[in-house]
């Protein structure tokens, strides 16, 4: 690759992880903002509060139009695991980044 080439690949990914980090970093501030509200959920869930309100929607005067998918184990417990992997993903990234300063 002649110095030209050079420039101009260097050009590419600059200007490809500027846009990726503009991307990014509002995403990050907002995901790290909603970790308060995110660690409410994580506390419902197996909760009193959570077992009680799972046996009353399984009961026939629950509103059967009421979005509950919050009582869904599988779906909290997921969202649980992959906030967990997002967040040690991003240690790993962290960390490799610092590493290749």
């Amino acid at each position: 690759m002649n110095r030209y080439e050079k420039i101009s690949h260097m050009e590419v990914i600059l200007d490809n992880h500027q846009q990726l980090l503009d991307q990014f970093l509002p995403l990050l501030e907002a995901f790290s903002e909603h970790q308060k509200e995110y660690r409410q959920l994580a506390k419902y869930y197996g909760s009193n509060q959570f077992i009680k309100d799972y046996d009353a929607a399984n009961s026939p005067s629950f509103p059967r139009d009421l979005k509950c998918g919050v009582l869904s184990e599988d779906t909290v417990y997921n969202l649980l695991v992959e906030n967990r992997q997002a967040a040690l993903r991003m240690l790993e990234i962290a960390s490799d980044i610092l590493k290749h300063e």
